[in-house]
């Protein structure tokens, strides 16, 4: 069963008990209260014929009980009555031929306690007796019809009866109504739920509503954003993947290819000095880029698998490191700042070397000022470092791949510089390790801009540079 009729039953149960009950209750309560009402009258009534009776045999004329009985029974006319004496006999009745001496001795015996009702077919009667003041063997039975009271009674269930069928199917079309109205937004997060199983992960379902449905949609759509996120993650780490094997493909397929073909040229036949010298060179060139591209896919797996335990190191040691690697840059000169005194969290060996590879990689760019300048600001606890050139710059479409592993913006200079496309990526991972991140600024043919961050550290007495 739907939900949707679930709940409409169930809140029409509900709602059917309670309206029923309620009306029972009223109907009953309201016969209660009529009933009271009546026996207060007719016990009133009782009185006056008691009354009645007392009087007529007080007097002088008096023609005794039977004379009594009919002038109180024209005295109060309001209900029948009869005289009772020891032997059940009736000096006077005009009691309704309905009631028999058994309604009689139960109304006797009740005398002076309380009065009974006595039913007989769709009559009941109210019956309340009482002995003479003068004549305590003689009693003074009244009776009265309550059969009005019961029927009303019974009318006015048999009118509640229409009335409550009429209303609860009126309930119920509400109920449906307004419980598929309410159910609405669940279909909506059941069709977008199916979509997006579907794999459109874009799906949303965008309620704006501030109740427990709305709740329930923004998780939805937060959960469906994270699996969309995931997807295209994935999806970027399959294309990664398939670049990673393809490059690295064509980064040793092509070179060997050739040197195959050098080698194998050398071996079989005589050649010319110059081509056999030639054939040389390009087989160390290729064997020599080989060699680091071996070394820095080593490297970046490496550092995909361990932990760095970072210790405090004086920057001033990491731009030592990186001076004395940039000696052998014909042409270019490296500008570092003053970092005396400055100590930060890192590994000193890889931070070089992660600053090193952006200066190489600056210098490559061929800045027009024959400059890379290193600039150092301090900011919320952590020294962030920049590296600039004034080179060829970075074309925009092309920034957010340079660290993907083998990607080379000019593949052809790359390559002819003994590039193999690792060495961002290798500085991207020595970044993360040291809780960072390269952020990259460029603009064709003004320069580029490379800068992470280090946190800083207290100095420390014990550590040199």
């Amino acid at each position: 069963m739907k939900l949707k009729w679930k709940l409409s039953l169930s809140l029409l149960a509900v709602t059917g008990s309670l309206f029923l009950l309620g009306g029972y209750w009223m109907i009953f309560q309201n016969f209660s209260v009529s009933m009271d009402q009546a026996v207060q009258r007719f016990s009133a009534a009782h009185t006056s014929q008691l009354a009645q009776v007392t009087l007529s045999l007080a007097q002088p004329e008096s023609g005794g009980l039977t004379q009594a009985g009919s002038d109180a029974a024209s005295a109060v006319p309001d209900g029948s009555l009869a005289l009772v004496d020891e032997g059940y006999s009736l000096p006077y009745s005009n009691l309704p031929d309905a009631l028999d001496k058994m309604d009689l001795y139960a109304a006797v015996e009740a005398a002076g306690t309380g009065y009974v009702y006595r039913a007989h077919e769709n009559d009941v009667w109210f019956l309340e007796a009482s002995a003479l003041p003068t004549q305590p063997n003689i009693h003074l039975v009244s009776a009265f019809s309550v059969t009005n009271l019961y029927t009303e009674r019974a009318s006015q269930l048999h009118r509640f009866w229409r009335i409550s069928a009429v209303l609860l199917a009126a309930v119920a079309l509400l109920t449906a109504l307004v419980t598929g109205a309410v159910l609405r937004p669940l279909k909506r997060l059941q069709a977008a739920a199916q979509r997006i199983a579907g794999g459109v992960y874009s799906e949303r379902t965008g309620f704006d509503r501030r109740d427990e449905v709305g709740a329930l949609s923004r998780e939805f759509d937060r959960m469906a954003g994270a699996v969309e996120a995931r997807d295209q993650a994935l999806r970027e780490n399959i294309r990664q993947r398939d670049d990673f094997v393809s490059a690295f493909t064509h980064e040793v397929k092509t070179p060997m290819t050739a040197m195959l073909g050098y080698a194998s040229m050398l071996r079989t036949r005589d050649v010319p000095l110059e081509t056999r010298q030639k054939a040389a060179d390009y087989i160390y060139h290729e064997s020599k880029r080989l060699e680091t591209l071996s070394r820095r896919l080593m490297a970046l797996m490496r550092l995909g698998e361990e932990k760095l335990e970072l210790e405090p190191t004086p920057l001033s040691g990491i731009f030592s490191d990186v001076r004395a690697a940039a000696a052998g840059l014909a042409g270019v000169r490296v500008l570092v700042p003053d970092s005396r005194g400055l100590y930060v969290q890192a590994d000193r060996s890889l931070a070089a070397d992660l600053l090193w590879n952006l200066v190489e990689n600056a210098a490559h760019a061929a800045p027009k000022d024959g400059c890379v300048r290193i600039a150092l600001t301090k900011a919320d606890g952590r020294v962030e470092l920049a590296v600039s050139d004034t080179g060829r710059g970075i074309p925009p479409e092309e920034l957010p791949r340079i660290t993907e592993p083998f990607y080379m913006v000019d593949k052809s200079r790359s390559r002819s510089e003994n590039g193999s496309g690792l060495g961002l990526a290798l500085c991207s991972r020595i970044a993360e390790l040291h809780g960072s991140r390269l952020q990259f600024e460029s603009t064709v043919g003004q320069g580029t801009t490379v800068r992470f961050s280090l946190r800083e550290e207290a100095a420390s007495c014990g550590t040199q540079d």
